[in-house]
């Protein structure tokens, strides 16, 4: 009886020096919040989540702790969570550094490069000698067609950039693009001399002439890529993408199945293989693949896009509509999913819900052609100009 009651008594005094503990900690926002920053040091990103979660229900409103928060989802591939964050953390302390362009690395990463960017340009301003915003902004410029802004940003970078295979590329199309012919054949020698006869180095020039719509050039290139190093990612892409254009549809899809067991991760090939074979009216096919590519990549708006219009196709609008509200989920402001999802409600019988989105995808239509329309009457340049050679 005696030790019985001991026990009891040890297990009470540890179980109350336990809630002491928690007691102290939650009491303690500073210790919480140092605690949280070592964890997501230390790549604990699951107990720095919590931590600063756990300030946050405690009603502590800071901007290190948003933007601590929003670094976690950032490395976790939450981007949408790590937008709230570090917006909430810029409302707190609008001029805390770094925030500008962890926002703008989570637009970049979402692929959003129109939204990120302001955000890289803000930093620029603020640092004019923050050269990975620079960077960065003159990506996001090439990614959009950009080129002369892309240009414009990139070039000042070339002495500290001689070495980056990829920005060279970048560079080099956007002088192609330009017309600029003798700048773009000089980014392209010193692209070839930096890259040395690597598979890597062919897969930049052929995406190079391919983007000058030199087909002639690209297809050498990109063979010598594959051929160098069968498992390099993109470079059946681009040889599909090749294919295609040349009207060699079968010879595309085998290139895009190739890809897409070398970067079953990558959506790309994924999706322009499942358009070629729904083309072809196999639509079972289609179904079968996009639903392995979603499995390996489910947080991929564009196939589920696909996935829904596969089973649109096939008159599976039930189906549809699940894929397509995960891809507005993850990408809110594309108007054809918008439209697409009203197509699917419409095949339903769900004709208010239907409404809906349909005057959703009319008024992001609108915004797109109104955004358009303001760069065409920026751009005065013919497009239709023969394009430079990439090497003398």
């Amino acid at each position: 009886m005696y030790f019985a009651m001991a026990r009891a008594l040890i297990a009470a005094v540890f179980s109350c020096c336990a809630l002491l503990g928690q007691l102290t900690e939650i009491s303690n926002p500073k210790e919480l919040f140092e605690r949280g920053q070592q964890s997501l040091a230390a790549g604990k990103y699951e107990d720095a989540a919590r931590d600063f979660g756990r300030l946050i229900k405690m009603g502590v409103q800071s901007g290190s702790v948003y933007t601590n928060l929003g670094v976690v989802y950032l490395r976790t591939g939450k981007l949408d969570s790590a937008i709230q964050a570090f917006k909430k953390a810029k409302e707190l302390a609008p001029g805390m550094t770094g925030i500008d362009l962890n926002l703008g690395l989570a637009f970049y990463k979402q692929r959003e490069f129109k939204e990120a960017v302001p955000y890289f340009a803000a930093v620029v301003a603020a640092d004019p000698a923050n050269l990975q915003a620079q960077y960065l902004k003159g990506e996001c410029h090439f990614m959009m067609d950009e080129f002369e802004a892309a240009a414009s940003e990139l070039a000042p970078l070339q002495d500290r950039e001689r070495g980056d295979l990829e920005y060279l590329f970048m560079l080099g199309v956007s002088y192609g693009k330009l017309k600029r012919t003798d700048d773009a054949q000089n980014i392209f020698a010193t692209l070839l001399q930096s890259g040395g006869d690597t598979p890597h180095l062919h897969l930049l020039l052929g995406k190079a002439y391919l983007a000058l719509g030199d087909f002639r050039g690209a297809g050498p290139e990109l063979e010598n890529a594959a051929a160098g190093d069968p498992l390099l990612p993109y470079s059946h892409y681009f040889l599909g993408v090749l294919d295609e254009k040349l009207g060699k549809l079968d010879a595309a899809a085998t290139q895009f199945e190739k890809e897409t067991e070398i970067s079953p991760n990558d959506p790309w090939a994924f999706e322009d293989l499942s358009r070629i074979k729904l083309n072809q009216g196999d639509t079972d096919g289609v179904i079968n693949l996009l639903e392995r590519a979603v499995a390996h990549n489910p947080d991929a708006p564009t196939l589920r896009s696909a996935l829904a219009k596969a089973y649109l196709q096939k008159a599976e609008p039930a189906r549809a509509i699940p894929h397509l509200s995960r891809a507005i989920e993850l990408e809110p402001k594309n108007g054809n999913y918008h439209y697409q999802l009203g197509r699917a409600y419409a095949q339903t019988g769900r004709q208010k819900e239907a409404s809906v989105e349909m005057a959703k995808a009319r008024a992001l239509q609108e915004g797109v052609l109104k955004g358009q329309m303001e760069l065409l009457s920026r751009d005065g340049r013919k497009i239709t100009d023969p394009v430079p050679s990439l090497v003398k």
